[in-house]
């Protein structure tokens, strides 16, 4: 396997994607790219560049790892963007964020894509960005079990019973163990009880404990106690050998939705790590699924997450019931204060000046404000007030939370303002 290009997302300082070998895109490798950018491979696209007469590829603001061309085993790996000090984005603690959050937890999914039925890609153990993800959404969502109760189901044991019979009687064994010694009070049989000690509690039990195994690089407070919580709540459950047929036997209740989630990240586990205790995979290189991470959708949810905090109100604009004019979608909705925002994953309001760099994003926002529907849900309605815009966007030297949605009021607009957010950030990769 090898990285035909290795690349950070799209910012004002990496615009164009080069291969490794420094040789230029041919034919065909640039025959697999479109001119929007495509999930499979990360957001690569094509541009014609007329300064220098070629066609160059620009990335997107997805990270990950993808196949590039799955035959020749040569894949794609994209980072976070750098800041001027060398800091990423920790999308790790924007998900915990998000997860901490009941409503915005249960919209993840839409944040990234995991390949698990795709050919693993071979990398180093200090570049496995995804196993962390996997783990922690799978620790959220056994907490939410955890708080809730765990299910009850049936499972069969074999008891040596003492002047009783529950079950079916397993006559050989009885003979042989109590018979032949002259207990006659005593029977062996095979029966059910109801019990938390079922297979889809043992199952997670032992994925629990694979986590467990496997968070020595995770140095989290948070993700620990999430750990220790859910292990205590499943004191009384016994772990197993697990087999990929254990899957296939389950059968999902409508009671316990978070069990169909939480088994399939468990499964997701084992593959990484193996079925079984016992099993290691400690070897210098490694294997991880093709992901992606949709960086935009990330801040998008971690915005929210923030603006609940201030206005537990807002409106998701994807959640809207109805049809809107040219397929709009705002991001929220904010009645109380007439306004419409828009969280942008982009470094941009450099030194306060208005550039084309979001004229595009200043008409979009301005459309929506006139969109009879979305003036509805802001309590505008056909009056000819004019709704508030708010952008909020990552800067480094801003708070970590909302705080005064009017402070930035955008030169030479009406009604527009502008907000800097603080995501969690780390120091970046050498």
């Amino acid at each position: 396997m090898k990285y035909i290009a290795k690349s950070l997302e799209y910012s004002k300082d990496n615009f164009v994607v080069h291969k490794r070998d420094k040789t230029a895109w041919n034919e065909e490798e640039l025959s697999k790219l479109s001119k929007e950018p495509n999930k499979k491979y990360l957001g690569l696209s094509k541009k014609y560049d007329y300064g220098n007469d070629k066609i160059c590829v620009k990335p997107y603001y997805y990270i990950g790892y993808r196949w590039f061309d799955e035959k020749k085993e040569e894949c794609i790996r994209i980072s976070p963007k750098k800041s001027k000090d060398g800091k990423q984005a920790d999308y790790l603690k924007m998900f915990l964020t998000c997860l901490k959050d009941p409503i915005v937890s249960k919209k993840m999914n839409d944040c990234y894509g995991i390949k698990f039925n795709e050919k693993w890609i071979e990398i180093e153990e200090n570049e496995d960005e995804i196993t962390p993800l996997i783990i922690l959404q799978f620790l959220k969502v056994v907490h939410n079990i955890s708080k809730k109760g765990l299910k009850k189901g049936y499972t069969k044991i074999t008891e040596n019973l003492t002047s009783k019979i529950k079950g079916k009687i397993l006559v050989n064994q009885t003979i042989k163990q109590n018979h032949f010694k002259n207990r006659l009070d005593k029977t062996i049989c095979n029966h059910q009880i109801f019990t938390i000690d079922c297979i889809e509690n043992q199952i997670l039990k032992t994925a629990l404990f694979q986590c467990s195994r496997n968070l020595q690089n995770i140095n989290n407070d948070d993700i620990t106690k999430l750990l220790k919580f859910n292990l205590n709540s499943f004191e009384l459950v016994n772990t197993k050998e697990i087999f990929k047929s254990d899957f296939s036997k389950i059968k999902y209740s409508p009671f316990y939705k978070d069990y169909k989630e939480a088994l399939i990240l468990a499964q997701m586990i084992f593959k990484r790590f193996g079925f079984t205790l016992n099993s290691s995979k400690k070897d210098e290189k490694i294997k991880i699924p093709p992901f992606y991470i949709d960086m935009p959708k990330l801040f998008e949810r971690y915005v929210e997450v923030k603006l609940r905090e201030v206005y537990p109100e807002i409106l998701d604009g994807n959640t809207l019931d109805i049809d809107l004019k040219f397929k709009m979608r705002p991001d929220f909705l904010l009645a109380s204060q007439n306004m419409i925002i828009d969280a942008k994953y982009k470094y941009w309001f450099y030194k306060n000046n208005i550039n084309d760099d979001f004229k595009d994003d200043f008409q979009q926002l301005s459309l929506y404000g006139r969109e009879s529907n979305i003036r509805q849900y802001i309590n505008l309605g056909d009056s000819n007030r004019e709704a508030n815009i708010l952008f909020i966007y990552p800067e480094k030297s801003a708070e970590e939370y909302v705080n005064n949605i009017y402070k930035n009021k955008v030169d030479g607009f009406n009604n527009i303002y502008k907000l800097g957010i603080k995501i969690p950030s780390k120091e970046s990769e050498r």
